[in-house]
């Protein structure tokens, strides 16, 4: 069991304009999860994933390629997906994923 309580989150700069992360979890080969925190405009540049993707909005609003989703929207991304995440509004995310990420911009 792996247990994260709210009150000892940290929350680190993703390296993207606007955009925070928090490691729920790490596995083996680049598995894990996270809650990425996204301000209004962030935008997260277009990538694929060596595995699946799974994002779970909590909060706000944000928009996969041309897909908009709000809270309580769940997407699943294979790996040869190729992808962004711009948030319409200030967004929470939660996102579980196998394998590694690869930046294609």
């Amino acid at each position: 069991m792996n247990l994260v309580r709210q009150i000892n989150r940290e929350w680190c700069d993703s390296g993207i304009p606007g955009i925070q992360t928090c490691s729920t979890w790490t596995g083996n080969d680049g598995d894990g999860g996270y809650l990425a925190r996204f301000q209004a405009g962030a935008r997260f540049p277009k990538h694929s994933h060596h595995g699946w993707e799974q994002i779970c909005i909590l909060e706000g609003a944000i928009r996969f390629n041309d897909v908009e989703m709000r809270a309580g929207d769940v997407l699943h991304v294979q790996g040869s997906d190729e992808h962004e995440a711009y948030a319409l509004e200030e967004a929470l995310l939660f996102v579980a994923h196998r394998g590694g990420i690869e930046i294609l911009e």
